[in-house]
């Protein structure tokens, strides 16, 4: 009786800590390869993994519908649909399919996590503002009516081309339901290693999600293939990161970028869930 009243009470303490763990989820540029052609073998390969879910893109909304139907049914989520914005002539303009994604979303929690792109204006231009928080707004109307959030997702070379540009438009839309991503690879990117921690600490109070990967400290931005590894590999350390996020009290999801790694996607996964279930420990 006491053992098993003991195993129960192991087990309940596993659940418990597990559920304090940030979520943990897989870009869809880690879910592709010969026999990852369909949906369904995607969502099984990340739910055979590990993963809470994935993020997905701005795609047909059959598509979509059926992202989000399988990760239901796989108890999993899809915790973010990418999207492009692009200040163009005066408008934040955008696919039509988005409108109608973000309808099917609805009851679902995911949040809508674009770039934003311009023609118009330079990387970081401020110029840009206005235009931007305009669109903003509307389509944070959008999504409130829909009960999700936006997530500005800050990509070197575009226009919300660094985590203080995010911050910056986030601050002046001044709606609940947006907020910005911290990016382990853009940041380094951007040649930003050093004050990682104090980013993090800028954009905590806005911050919904966040993505970390594998990299190489001190690499520089022509070198990708260093700055974006599996978690396993890099010589930087991301427990900076995970400790840092932990500090703010950040609670939100934690993605696994993937993007143009080579080799088999279920190794490179694997060998990244058993490094997050190492690290994750830091989140405890």
């Amino acid at each position: 009786m006491r053992t098993c009243i003991l195993a129960s009470v192991i087990a309940l303490t596993a659940i418990v800590a597990n559920a304090e763990t940030n979520p943990f989820f897989v870009f869809d540029n880690g879910l592709r390869g010969e026999n990852l052609k369909t949906i369904e073998s995607q969502l099984d390969l990340a739910k055979e993994i590990g993963f809470a879910g994935l993020a997905w893109r701005t795609d047909a909304p059959e598509r979509v519908k059926q992202v989000l139907d399988g990760c239901r049914q796989r108890g999993m989520k899809c915790f973010v649909i990418y999207a492009n914005l692009e200040l163009k002539d005066g408008k934040l303009v955008y696919k039509p399919e988005l409108k109608e994604i973000i309808a099917l979303c609805k009851g679902t929690d995911t949040m809508i996590w674009p770039n934003m792109t311009s023609k118009q204006f330079k990387n970081s231009d401020p110029a840009g503002d206005d235009i931007a928080v305009a669109g903003l707004r509307e389509l944070a109307d959008l999504c409130e009516a829909n009960g999700l959030r936006i997530a500005i997702y800050p990509h070197v070379n575009m226009w919300v081309h660094r985590v203080e540009d995010a911050l910056r438009v986030v601050k002046k839309v001044n709606r609940k339901n947006v907020g910005l991503t911290f990016n382990l690879c853009h940041a380094l990117l951007d040649e930003a290693e050093a004050r990682i921690p104090a980013l993090i600490e800028e954009a905590a109070p806005h911050m919904f999600v966040a993505t970390i990967n594998g990299a190489d400290s001190g690499a520089s931005k022509k070198e990708m293939p260093r700055i974006i590894q599996t978690l396993d590999k890099g010589t930087y350390d991301v427990g900076i990161v995970l400790k840092k996020l932990k500090a703010v009290g950040f609670k939100g999801p934690i993605g696994l970028q993937c993007y143009n790694i080579k080799g088999d996607p279920k190794t490179l996964l694997t060998g990244s869930m058993a490094a997050w279930r190492k690290m994750s420990n830091l989140l405890k």
